[in-house]
């Protein structure tokens, strides 16, 4: 059942098995995403997502295409897009799915590029942000086979003190530097949380997906069938989605100490309304948060193909090609 969702939900002008947008655009691949971040999949129950699943399959029963009307259909697909692991068919829990993970980070992100943050307080937001990091990165890895708890655990601890470690080596470098004056210092305060973050975020997710790279991911051929067990592709689909991580915190860290700093230069709202700074800092991260996340993870398809003449002696791929699911 977990690989008839996968393969055939998109129902584009019912053709079946096809996506809404061409995923071979950045574009398509980019309203795909978007569609599934809007925050009211994060209350769907199970109950809900089972209904979604249902009417879904009783879509291609014959005889019963005409029984839910086309929107219907596209609500059902992308709330499972959004909370149903595509290699699994399980629920991903509603915080580590892509709408709930942007939601609990817009306060995390916006604390963190707020100016005066001291070692300790950026510290604590770093484990904060890479907790929920590292629980996403879990439950939307490449499933198709398991992660020991070990790994799980070994990822965590490993990504985390990464996170910390990196923001506390930058922050000394520019507190401790004689030529950098206080208020420059003050400004790449603002800005040291995005290279803690992305060199965190990519280590992070190979941490917490190390299973793949050590016992491979399963590969199909083009009609769905199992072409065995490959870590050529695993290598691959940890790559393209370390990439993603570098580009995720572009908008959600570079973009609203930008604006701040536009808006101090433009206006006196800070001077005259000092609290300001606060909100304007969230409805800023909120609005990076989500174009970054969708750019990030639809830069490279989600489904990735590699040539057969690069698996492992124990594959049988049917044809030249073999395809896997990237992960986020």
């Amino acid at each position: 059942d977990h690989y008839f969702i996968q393969s055939n939900l998109s129902l584009g002008m019912y053709h079946v098995g096809q996506p809404r947008w061409d995923q071979n655009t950045l574009s398509g691949r980019l309203k795909h995403f978007i569609a599934q971040v809007h925050p009211k999949y994060i209350l769907y129950s199970s109950s809900q997502l089972d209904e979604c699943k249902l009417a879904l399959n009783e879509h291609y029963k014959e005889g019963q295409a005409q029984k839910h009307p086309v929107r219907d259909l596209w609500r059902a697909q992308y709330a499972v897009y959004a909370r149903i692991h595509p290699d699994t068919g399980h629920v991903v829990p509603a915080v580590f799915s892509m709408p709930g993970m942007i939601l609990a980070s817009v306060p995390v992100c916006a604390l963190m590029v707020m100016p005066g943050n001291s070692a300790l307080l950026g510290s604590f937001y770093q484990v904060v942000n890479q907790s929920i990091n590292a629980g996403f990165n879990y439950c939307n890895r490449n499933a198709s086979l398991k992660t020991s708890t070990a790994q799980m655990v070994g990822g965590y601890v490993g990504a985390v003190g990464a996170a910390v470690t990196v923001a506390s080596v930058l922050r000394n470098a520019i507190t401790n530097s004689p030529r950098i004056s206080a208020s420059v210092k003050r400004t790449l305060g603002t800005f040291l949380p995005f290279p803690a973050v992305a060199s965190a975020n990519t280590l992070n997710m190979i941490l917490m997906r190390n299973g793949e790279l050590f016992n491979g991911i399963e590969v199909f051929n083009a009609d769905g069938s199992s072409a065995g067990v490959s870590h050529a592709a695993a290598r691959h689909a940890i790559l393209y989605t370390a990439l993603s991580r570098i580009i995720m915190p572009v908008p959600v860290f570079v973009f609203p100490p930008v604006g701040v700093l536009i808006i101090e230069k433009i206006s006196n709202l800070f001077t005259r309304f000092p609290k300001s700074r606060l909100p304007v800092t969230v409805i800023l991260s909120s609005l990076g948060l989500y174009v970054g996340c969708p750019l990030a993870v639809g830069a490279f398809p989600q489904k990735l193909s590699l040539p057969a003449d690069k698996l492992e002696a124990g594959c049988k791929p049917s044809g030249d090609l073999v395809f896997f699911n990237k992960g986020l």
